[in-house]
């Protein structure tokens, strides 16, 4: 497998990609948008940083992509959408970089607070202002962050270590986990009104896009200084130099930008402004990390399967793997066999049930279930990161249910498929030592192996039956490996018929004009 890194990466990333058998790595110096293009379809995965963007014309001409890496925290330049179309993962490096970016903050608020850069062009100039660069404390100031993320939360414990109040603002963070933090949690226009300074730490997406607009600074205290070294277009930045030009706001540093460069900006000429080029996560330390994380990652997925910090996808934690992986062969297998006996299918229902599936991740397991129903349906490539979408455009109804208890078994899978015409459901479970059993199809309760060729045969309770398949089995050349066996107090049964070699249709045939049999399907598991 190869792997194209477009934007440079530390050497212990490319050590850790070059040491894994199997995987051939290509590092282009710089490689812009029409050579990434020509490249790409080469290749079953591509690491970028922030400079190279992935668009959906690049992931549409890359048949071969399996994963897009981002070494870093946002995945703005990355078409995730159009990967998760396309079957592609999308793998982050949050936390990696976590500390480099909080420091970089709280370095440009101390030198927004006394002018450092300011002062030192002056001297560069040979000047000596001392009283031009009059600076303020940030002693018992109050700083307003907005996210408190695991970034906004570092920045936060070290404004508190300088003894500044620090207020908060994050929907997705209750009062009580702002308090552990020692954030006061407030609601947003209060925290506008309040904040001293006020420093920006949410993702860029459609609820925080200009979340500082000219709305929003109008109501932000009078002097107020502002940062921002998540993500560009985070800030309306024509507003932001009104606001400057007027003095509402008193300052502003900023590492990000809604173009970078930012060329013609007219905050450029504000000297009550200071700037970075995108500089948060440019630490050797952070970029050691990012490149040990998602070449760690990247390597991981490539070779064993293992999914950690996808943004299209559920991760499962290394700890976890071992654990999950013969429920994710079951929950496969289950969504396979139902997928060739249930057409068309309206509404899919799974139920978990035992203690063992109480402390896995549900979501890989629901995706895989999909994944085997739909592979035997649809044409198209389907995996387990466009199989929900898939699942969505065939307009078919999922519904999941957990139990904590399973009769006789420790973890139980069961699928249910509902057409218009009937239910047809499934249930399997994972024995001791990670053997996988078909436990029960509909009110038949069995135990059957979950794989190879299979003949599944519903036939009335009669004498001779069973002779008549192996007969007309037998009689086209096809060998049986095993049978299961179940019956129902109506005087119907079911037969699961592994089979060494795949039974002709003719054989079929025969057997389902029996006037014994009620149905007979073959499925390849």
């Amino acid at each position: 497998m190869k792997v194209l890194i477009c934007d440079g990466m530390h050497e212990v990333g490319l050590s850790i990609l070059r040491a894994a058998e199997g995987i051939d790595v290509d590092v282009p110096d710089q490689p812009g948008a029409e050579e990434i293009k020509a490249m790409l379809p080469d290749y079953d995965a591509v690491i970028v940083r922030s400079r190279t963007r992935i668009t959906a014309e690049l992931i549409e001409n890359a048949p071969r992509l399996k994963v897009i890496g981002r070494a870093g925290t946002g995945v703005d330049n990355i078409d995730v959408k159009a990967a998760s179309a396309r079957g592609a993962l999308v793998m982050n490096t949050p936390g990696a970089n976590a500390t480099a970016a909080a420091e970089h903050t709280i370095a440009m608020m101390l030198a927004l607070a006394r002018h450092i850069p300011q002062a030192t062009q002056s001297m560069r100039e040979g000047r000596w202002d001392k009283k031009r660069f009059m600076g303020t404390e940030l002693f018992h100031q109050t700083l307003g962050i907005i996210g408190l993320g695991k970034i906004g939360s570092i920045v936060a414990d070290r404004a508190l270590s300088m003894k500044m109040d620090v207020l908060g603002h994050d929907p997705y963070i209750i009062p009580e986990a702002a308090a552990i933090l020692g954030v006061e949690w407030v609601p947003l226009d209060e925290l506008l009104a309040r904040s001293d300074f006020l420093t920006l730490h949410t993702p860029s997406t459609s609820e925080t896009v200009r979340i500082l607009n000219r709305e929003t600074l109008a109501r932000t205290k009078p002097g107020v200084r502002i940062l921002n070294c998540a993500r560009g277009g985070l800030i309306d930045e024509q507003a932001l130099y009104e606001f400057l030009l007027n003095g509402h706001v008193g300052g502003a540093a900023l590492d990000v930008f809604e173009q970078e460069p930012p060329v013609d900006s007219p905050l450029l000429k504000l000297e009550n402004v200071i700037f970075t080029p995108h500089l948060g996560a440019s630490s050797y330390q952070a970029q050691a990390n990012v490149a040990r994380a998602i070449a760690t990652q990247i390597v991981d997925y490539l070779l064993y399967g293992i999914i950690r910090n996808a943004v299209n996808f559920p991760s499962i934690r290394p700890q976890d793997y071992e654990k999950i992986k013969p429920y994710l062969v079951l929950a496969e297998r289950l969504g396979s066999l139902q997928g060739q006996v249930s057409t068309p299918i309206q509404r899919l229902e799974i139920t978990y049930s035992g203690s063992d599936l109480q402390e896995l991740p549900l979501q890989p397991l629901t995706h895989t279930v999909i994944k085997g129903l739909l592979d035997p349906i649809l044409a198209e490539k389907v995996n387990l990161v466009n199989a929900p979408l898939l699942l969505k455009e065939r307009q078919i109804e999922l519904i999941t249910t957990t139990r904590s208890e399973s009769k006789g078994y420790t973890g139980e899978i069961a699928v249910k498929a509902i057409s218009p015409r009937e239910e047809f459901s499934a249930a399997g479970a994972v024995l001791q030592g990670h053997e996988i059993r078909l436990i029960r199809i509909n009110d038949y309760r069995l135990e059957a192996e979950l794989e190879g060729i299979n003949l599944l045969i519903q036939n009335y309770d009669k004498p001779g039956t069973i002779g008549l398949i192996g007969t007309t089995l037998g009689s086209h050349q096809v060998n049986i490996a095993n049978m299961h066996l179940s019956r129902t107090p109506r005087d119907k049964a079911i037969a699961i018929i592994r089979l060494d070699n795949e039974a002709p249709p003719e054989a079929i045939e025969t057997l389902r004009r029996h006037p014994s049999i009620i149905s007979v399907q073959q499925v390849k598991l």
